[in-house]
């Protein structure tokens, strides 16, 4: 696809090491919001150059090699927990929808198109709603998409979803019983995201999803310019309904829907004051401090020290666990914390 004048000033440059050239991707829609954001400190051009120079990798630190991990780390724990079928097939299932059947399933939407893209919105979020999802609409920030690969997300229109981690289930660890808080998200919201998207293509539009275990699109940056949330000190969004207890994931919409804002929450601060994650986290992994990382100004998780606990605890999650607004719920925290300056710590909240 040919990139006009506009879309080669507002669009990213990538690379092209097997041709030795320079090539040019599409307009960056999302790059304003991003690059506006008021809760956030941001330096676009050291953004821009990082995602050039060094585009994010799918996955992670340990993760990068998705098949040994899975081999190494992931099938004994659920081989112990006689999980194999259950969370091997459910994530190779949604895998395989994800990668093979969606590109024929973006052809079946009806024909018979919802035109009030305000009433679409309305209607999607109460859909979603019902199926236990917490939901805002963006636009990607291609920036945020693994590779420079832009066919992960072929269209504008971000549906960002997020569920609910068990709350007693996180509890556990770091040492987790039968059921894993993980990926028991992983596997209901792998299916549900789907749902969503047969719901969207029965209005009308074509889309295509990821599922939460995918690493092909960043969900917190765009969970944050949807509105559902703030960057904790742990490197999670810490949401208003379910604290940092969410797993997110993201559907790519043919529809200019209306888009929702990102909103400031006080998290920001409140993590200044408190950083028991800091201090909770075995490896020592997350720095006390904000430093300048990919032209984005926040606390950096050191995946090389992260992942030798992560392998241990069987995916760990103490940083999630100990935050206050896991344990106490977002209201508490900022009624405390704004009459006096109190970090609740003490026993957890009754549910």
């Amino acid at each position: 696809m040919k990139n006009s004048n506009t879309d080669l000033q507002a669009g990213l440059r990538r690379w092209n090491y097997k041709k030795q050239t320079v090539e040019f991707r599409r307009e960056n829609r999302g790059k304003r919001i991003t690059d506006n954001l008021g809760i956030m400190e941001i330096d676009p051009l050291a953004l821009d150059s990082a995602s050039e120079i060094s585009p994010l990798p799918e996955l992670a630190g340990g993760l990068h090699d998705p098949l040994r991990t899975g081999i190494k780390v992931e099938l004994p724990k659920w081989r112990k927990r006689n999980k194999l079928v259950e969370y091997g097939w459910g994530v190779t299932k949604s895998l395989i929808r994800m990668n093979a059947g969606q590109r024929d399933f973006m052809k079946r939407a009806s024909s018979e198109r919802e035109g009030d893209l305000a009433k679409l919105k309305k209607e999607i979020k109460e859909y979603a709603g019902s199926l236990g999802y917490i939901c805002g609409f963006t636009l990607v920030d291609r920036r945020f998409i693994s590779q420079c690969r832009d066919r992960y997300f072929p269209f504008d229109t971000a549906l960002v979803l997020g569920m609910e981690m068990d709350f007693d289930l996180l509890e556990e660890v770091p040492s987790p019983g039968e059921r894993l808080f993980d990926f028991e998200v992983y596997i209901e919201s792998g299916r549900r995201v789907f749902d969503v998207a047969e719901f969207i293509r029965s209005k009308g539009y074509r889309c295509f999803a990821r599922v939460p275990f995918d690493g092909g699109v960043k969900y917190p940056p765009h969970a944050i310019n949807a509105g559902l949330g703030e960057l904790g000190a742990q490197g999670v969004v810490i949401t208003r309904e379910f604290g940092p207890r969410v797993r997110w994931t993201m559907i790519s919409i043919d529809a200019d829907i209306p888009i929702d804002r990102p909103v400031d929450l006080g998290i920001a601060d409140y993590c200044d004051h408190c950083l028991r994650c800091v201090a909770a986290c075995p490896g020592d992994a997350i720095t006390p401090e904000r430093i300048w990382w990919r032209g984005v100004y926040k606390r950096k998780n050191n995946d090389a020290k992260c992942w030798p606990y992560f392998v241990k605890y069987e995916g760990c999650g103490i940083c999630l666990k100990v935050c206050p607004f896991n344990r106490f719920g977002y209201d508490a925290c900022m009624k405390a914390y704004r009459k006096d300056g109190t970090i609740l710590k003490e026993a957890k909240v009754d549910r």
